[in-house]
C-alpha cells in the first residue's frame, strides 16, 4: 500500500515539473500567426527588431506563418535544423524608448545625445488617429513601391501617408511630400503615428516622408517596397530633418 502511495505521488510530481517545463518553453517561444510582423512579435514580447532577428539567426524581416520563433534570451530556434541553442543577448528594454534630441545648430539629430521622450498628451480623437494610423499601415508591409501610388496595389512615400490616415479616419487631400511639410507642424516629444521628413534624397529640398513607430524606427514607401528602417541608419540620419504632426491633429 505504502509502495503505490509513493508510485502515485511520484507519477504526480513527474507531471507537475512536465506541465511547468512546458509552460516555461511556451514563454520562450511564440508561434507566427497570418498577419504578424517582427515589428509586432517584438513589440509583444518587449524586444527590439534587431534583437528578434539577433535571436532567431534572420537575415530579413520575412517571416511565415507556423514558423516558430525564439522570443527569449534563453532559446534560439536555428532556421536551418530547428535544433535549440542557448545564445546571449542584452536584455531588452522595458523604459520608454529614447530617440536623439533635435538641435538647433544643425536641425538634424547626427553626433548629438539620447534623450528619454515622455509622450504628450493629446485629445482623445487625435491620438486614436495616430494609433489607427500605426495600426492601418503594418499589414502593408512589403507592398511594392510605385510611382505616385496611392492604393493597396502600390504606393510612393507620400501615397502611403496619405492612404493610411486616410483609412484611419483624418478627412485629408492628396498632397505631396512638400505639401505634407507644409500642413503639419514640428512636435519635439514625437509619438507613435507622428510623421517623419527627410531632405536631399533624390532630389534636393524635403523629399521624403514615413511614419514614426516609436523606438527610433519609421515605417515608410521606400524605393522598392514598405518596409520599416531605423531613424538612425546609415542613410537616412543625415537627411532626417525632423517630427511633424498634421495640422489637423494639434
Amino acid at each position: 500500500m505504502q509502495k503505490r502511495a509513493f508510485s502515485v505521488l511520484a507519477t504526480f510530481a513527474l507531471a507537475t515539473f512536465i506541465s511547468v517545463g512546458s509552460a516555461n518553453a511556451a514563454t520562450d517561444s511564440y508561434t507566427v500567426k497570418p498577419g504578424d510582423t517582427l515589428w509586432q512579435i517584438a513589440t509583444k514580447h518587449k524586444l527590439t527588431v534587431d534583437e528578434l532577428k539577433s535571436l532567431n539567426s534572420l537575415a530579413s524581416d520575412s517571416i511565415k506563418t507556423n514558423q516558430k520563433l525564439a522570443v527569449s534570451a534563453k532559446v534560439a530556434v536555428s532556421q536551418k535544423s530547428g535544433a535549440v541553442n542557448s545564445v546571449s543577448v542584452k536584455t531588452a528594454s522595458t523604459k520608454v524608448p529614447a530617440v536623439l534630441k533635435e538641435t538647433s545648430s544643425t536641425n538634424s539629430w547626427k553626433n548629438t545625445v539620447a534623450t528619454t521622450v515622455k509622450p504628450k498628451v493629446l485629445n482623445l480623437p487625435s491620438k486614436k488617429v495616430l494609433d489607427n494610423a500605426v495600426e492601418v499601415s503594418l499589414p502593408l508591409l512589403h507592398t511594392p513601391y510605385v510611382w505616385a501610388g496611392a492604393t493597396k496595389e502600390g504606393f510612393d512615400c507620400s501615397g502611403f501617408i496619405y492612404y493610411v490616415f486616410s483609412e484611419a479616419g483624418l478627412n485629408m487631400p492628396r498632397l505631396d511630400t512638400i505639401g505634407m511639410h507644409t500642413n503639419s507642424s514640428s512636435v519635439d516629444e514625437p509619438i507613435p503615428g507622428d510623421l517623419v521628413f527627410f531632405e536631399n534624397t533624390y532630389r534636393s529640398g524635403i523629399s521624403h516622408a514615413g511614419i514614426y513607430l516609436g523606438d527610433g524606427n519609421f515605417i515608410h514607401a521606400a524605393s522598392q517596397k514598405v518596409e520599416i528602417t531605423s531613424i538612425n541608419s546609415v542613410y537616412w540620419k543625415d537627411k532626417f530633418t525632423g517630427f511633424k504632426r498634421f495640422n489637423q491633429l494639434n
